[in-house]
């Protein structure tokens, strides 16, 4: 079933809005905003104040509303009218500052995170994270990233003094820079994509932290099997922001890469997936320490059994 109107017409960009009840799902959501996801030029999504969704695509064409509602309302079981779509071109806007707009300062516990366009001081007594909207995910608004930072704050408020850091699929770098803000030890980031590594390796800069073993270290690999992790000593401190079927098949890479007494925070899992993820770090010798939720997502903490279990 073509999602598009009859006359195909291609070239001049356009808005489709679609308002959905608070009652979808985050997985929900996400079903949804893959309708268009081969075919739009980007995609986004967010709860409004009333707790409702809004979704928002930027495509080249012309959908059919009527269309759209049916599969929209057959992939989350609601009865979605066309009224619920709003297609509009898109405005004669000066985009880069409409981009800044909508990535204002944020805090997240001890950290302060900002854009390059924020032109006043970082509040004193909170760690500066200069972080630019990017192809790389991970700006820190996202529950997962949120749920990071908290992890790793809470973690550096327990005491735990880590030698080295893993960022395993770094992303946008943030949270390797978030570690070492907290704690000034080596962090290695890597990620299999290599935009995402340039991003990492842009931020780190601008955020003036040191490259190499003293600092931060950025790399592009295919995960544990990456050269400078097995060149490595193993870590006190692995971070993973991934999916869940990723931190599923890579249990066992973690455990051997973790150093005794080392903890792991674990996110990018919906709460639905939080069981499958810990069965398969507790068959590799981890277990819970901790959890942290936000809207359907959840971070773990994880860390070695005892003896005693």
């Amino acid at each position: 079933m073509t999602l598009c109107a009859d006359d195909q017409i291609r070239g001049t960009l356009l808005t489709v809005l679609v308002a959905l009840p608070s009652s979808v799902t985050d997985s929900g959501i996400a079903d949804v905003a893959s309708l268009l996801e081969d075919q739009a030029i980007s995609t986004s999504w967010e709860r409004t104040s009333s707790k409702d969704w809004s979704l928002l695509w930027l495509v080249d064409f012309k959908p059919s509303a009527k269309v759209l509602a049916a599969q929209i309302g057959k992939k989350i079981g609601l009865e979605v009218l066309p009224t619920n779509i709003t297609i509009a071109p898109v405005p004669d806007v000066n985009w880069l500052e409409e981009s800044y707009k909508q990535f204002p300062p944020f805090v997240v516990g001890p950290f302060f995170i900002y854009g390059s366009h924020f032109e006043d001081s970082p509040p004193k007594g909170k760690l500066p994270l200069l972080i630019d909207a990017a192809t790389a995910f991970g700006s820190g608004e996202h529950g997962t990233t949120k749920g990071c930072l908290e992890a790793l704050a809470k973690l550096e408020y327990e005491g735990v003094r880590p030698k080295r850091i893993l960022d395993m699929g770094t992303g946008s770098g943030i949270l390797a820079i978030a570690a070492y803000r907290l704690w000034k030890k080596p962090v290695l980031a890597i990620d299999n994509d290599r935009e995402a590594t340039r991003v990492a390796v842009r931020h780190r800069r601008i955020n003036g932290i040191p490259a190499g073993e003293k600092g931060m270290s950025c790399a592009s690999g295919n995960g544990y099997q990456a050269r400078p992790v097995k060149q490595a000593k193993k870590f006190d401190v692995i971070i993973a922001n991934i999916l869940a079927g990723p931190l599923v098949e890579m249990a066992p890479n973690l455990a051997a890469n973790l150093a005794k007494g080392g903890v792991a925070v674990l996110s990018g899992l919906l709460t639905t997936q939080e069981a499958d993820v810990l069965a398969a770090h507790k068959a590799v010798g981890l277990k819970k320490k901790e959890r942290i939720v936000h809207d359907d997502w959840c971070t773990l903490i994880l860390e070695q059994k005892t003896a005693d279990g």
